[in-house]
This record gives C-alpha cells, sequence and structure tokens, in this order.
C-alpha cells in the first residue's frame, strides 16, 4: 500500500501538470520557465497511465531513426522502441526485436520552428496501461517474452482496472 505522501504527491503531480502546460501553452510569463523537453501539445499521459498510485516514469529525449521500420509520422505515444548499437538514436520496437525492447514512446516531435527534429519523448521506466502500449508497427498484444523484457527494464506493464488502483 502507497503512503500518505506518495499519494498526495500524485494528486499534486496530477493537479500540476495541465497547469504547467496551460501555461505554457497561453505564453511564459515574465519569470516563468518551463524547461521544453516534452512537448506540451502532444505529451498527454493519461492514456497511457497504469493505474498504479505511482508511476515512476524516466523520460529522455533521443533522435529516432526508422533502421528499416515504420516511419516517425506513423508512430503514436505508446510505441515500443530499441536501441541502436551506439545507443545514440532509438530505432522501433517491433516483435521480432522482443529480446531487446527498451522505451515506450510518450512525446513525437511537434516543433513548427524545427520542422527536421526527430526526437521523440522515450519513458525508460514506469507503469503502463497494458492496453495501450503495443509494438512500433501498431501490432499488439505484447508478447510474453516482450513483457519479461520490458519488465526487466522496470517497465511495468498493468492490466486496466476502472475500478481503482492497480494490486498486484
Amino acid at each position: 500500500m502507497k503512503s500518505v505522501v506518495s499519494k498526495i504527491r500524485w494528486m499534486i503531480a496530477c493537479f500540476m501538470a495541465p497547469l504547467i502546460v496551460a501555461l505554457h501553452r497561453i505564453g511564459k510569463p515574465q519569470g516563468f520557465e518551463v524547461f521544453g523537453a516534452i512537448s506540451p501539445t502532444t505529451f498527454n499521459p493519461w492514456p497511457l497511465l497504469s493505474h498504479d498510485d505511482d508511476p515512476d516514469w524516466k523520460v529522455v529525449r533521443y533522435p529516432y531513426a526508422a533502421a528499416g521500420g515504420p516511419a516517425l509520422s506513423t508512430l503514436k505515444p505508446g510505441y515500443l522502441v530499441i536501441f541502436d548499437a551506439a545507443r545514440a538514436n532509438v530505432n522501433p520496437g517491433l516483435p521480432a526485436s522482443d529480446a531487446t525492447l527498451e522505451g515506450v514512446i510518450l512525446d513525437l516531435p511537434n516543433d513548427p520552428a524545427n520542422p527536421s527534429d526527430t526526437t521523440v519523448g522515450v519513458a525508460l521506466s514506469g507503469s503502463f496501461d497494458k492496453n495501450t502500449i503495443k509494438y512500433a508497427d501498431g501490432t499488439t498484444p505484447i508478447s510474453v517474452a516482450g513483457v519479461t523484457r520490458l519488465r526487466d527494464m522496470n517497465i511495468f506493464l498493468d492490466n486496466a482496472v476502472p475500478g481503482g488502483a492497480f494490486v498486484p
């Protein structure tokens, strides 16, 4: 069971996220800084959240390289990715790459000032709703080997429980 402090932190985070996005959309007031790692126009965590009380996401941006898989324009939040050999880019996570799955796309490039941007926001840990996570080609469900690999990488896929928190 989660502590009261953890639940309060989560409620504050749920309240503050839309507020920060709204402030960013209407323009930054003087003296207010939003560190723009995640695009406020495409990042909407609610459909991907598991019903866990504390999703514990670690999100970073990496350039996307199709590497023979789906093009960047066809990707959506919730699609799986793998790293290339140099760990400098992310590639599409396809059913054949179950043994190397490493992240979940949370944010796509959406910068009108930089149309050549190919970076995607990738969650490297956290818990997600199992029904919203798919391979990069859109196929689902994730195989047992893929779920096991993601769990080894601290990415947990929980079954959706609309009535309350996930309890293993």
